[in-house]
């Protein structure tokens, strides 16, 4: 089954962009361990959209797609602003001592993901696209 969505990028989009992943991981019997990380991962790609990306143009929806089959989670997240590829994000994550808040997310998301890939659109825009660790 597939979930596809447009997600408006702001906060109120997050928000209701996780509440969409929740129920349909729920419809779907995702196991309880990997539907948190698919809310964690779509919380983390999402919340950099809305606090990092440069809009050319100014932003417009991301669309968000998420597979389950065989026990996999796939997620794609296609976004219109500048190139930025996750895969350059520290793969470890620091220790808390001593750190500012905020810089962990797209560490935490390299760590659930069984598999991170990055790619331009034919539009010129980001996908990325990853699985999530069972």
């Amino acid at each position: 089954m597939v979930l596809r969505l447009e997600v408006p990028v702001s906060l109120a989009g997050l928000a209701a962009a996780q509440e969409a992943v929740e129920a349909w991981a729920e419809s779907q019997d995702v196991p309880p361990a990997q539907a948190l990380r698919l809310r964690l991962v779509t919380e983390e790609l999402l919340a950099n959209l809305i606090e990092h990306a440069t809009w050319p143009a100014g932003p417009t929806p991301a669309r968000l797609e998420v597979v389950w089959r065989d026990g996999v989670l796939s997620l794609a997240l296609e976004d219109a602003a500048a190139p930025f590829d996750p895969r350059h994000a520290p793969a470890a994550v620091p220790s808390l001592e001593g750190e500012a808040v905020g810089g962990l997310g797209l560490a935490l998301v390299r760590r659930m993901a069984q598999r991170l890939d990055y790619g331009r659109t034919e539009a010129g825009g980001n996908r990325t696209s990853l699985d999530i660790r069972a």
